[in-house]
């Protein structure tokens, strides 16, 4: 090795050295933090609160109709109390993102990329370097997943923040039907006090009903967007990550090649030697 290739070699070790260091002692300490995620930590926090306002709104409506004689808002009340299971289902989603964002940049650049930058140092001093491509797949793949979730909730609120109006206004429906028809849950079997309530209210019956119909279908549409927007956006990126990292750095196998020396014997292939079968046919 010549005076050339040892600068190289030692220019490549320190930088990979330099590398680790910056990642776990600078990188590692910001990205961890959760003051660095202030901005997206925000937008999670505004859809969990949407969605303990859907389920608590859907709560209040269900229980209310179910004051409505005869039984005639009973379906509608029991599709809106179904809201408060799949309201439980987006919330452990994006709990589970706010708290993924701090554990995915704490292991990534604290242990998994120092970790690959020291043993690529290493790899240079073996003559062998075959785990070389391994470590470069590892440090790609973990850099797709920490990026994946910022990427999903900026993607999420570009949809989010165009119906967030039309969730609000779903949520201030769904309020004042509640508070309708909680009067009429304290006039309880007292059918003349019931009726005073809707006359009061300038409702009948069956127009509460169409109101909370009207209510379930909002309901059903801001659902949608939340599913969307909280659970379905970040699946696709995380797809569309590793369809990128298996188009980028798709594994190769290598392909088994015959070996030349491998011949069967006493079988020679015709033109072998220089020869033909019909030459040797006329020499004999």
């Amino acid at each position: 090795m010549n005076r050339d290739q040892k600068l190289s070699l030692a220019a490549r070790v320190v930088l990979c050295i330099l590398l680790a260091v910056i990642s776990f002692f600078i990188l590692g300490r910001l990205l961890s933090s959760p003051e660095t995620y202030s901005g997206i930590l925000q937008s999670l926090d505004s859809k969990v609160q949407s969605v303990l306002r859907l389920t608590a709104s859907s709560t209040a409506v269900s229980v209310g109709i179910t004051a409505i004689p005869s039984d005639i808002g009973t379906p509608i009340a029991e599709k809106l109390a179904d809201f408060s299971e799949y309201g439980i289902l987006i919330l452990c989603v994006l709990y589970a993102e706010k708290y993924l964002m701090t554990i995915l940049g704490s292991g990534v650049f604290r242990f998994i990329l120092p970790a690959v930058c020291v043993l690529y140092a290493l790899s240079f001093f073996r003559s062998k370097s075959s785990f070389r491509p391994i470590l470069e797949k590892i440090a790609v793949v973990s850099l797709a997943l920490y990026f994946v979730i910022p990427l999903s909730v900026h993607v999420s609120d570009l949809i989010y923040n165009t119906y967030q109006d039309s969730i609000d206004s779903t949520i201030s429906a769904a309020e004042d039907l509640a508070e309708d028809t909680a009067l009429l849950s304290e006039a309880g079997e007292d059918q003349g006090a019931f009726q005073r309530i809707l006359n009061a209210l300038s409702e009948s019956t069956s127009s509460l009903v169409d109101r909370a119909g009207e209510i379930l279908n909002r309901f059903i549409e801001s659902l949608a967007i939340m599913i969307v927007t909280s659970c379905l956006i970040p699946l696709l990126v995380l797809s569309f990550s590793v369809w990128i990292i298996n188009q980028v750095m798709g594994a190769r196998f290598p392909v088994p090649r015959p070996r030349r020396s491998l011949r069967l014997r006493g079988i020679r292939p015709p033109g072998f030697g220089g020869g033909s079968d019909d030459g040797d046919d006329a020499s004999a």
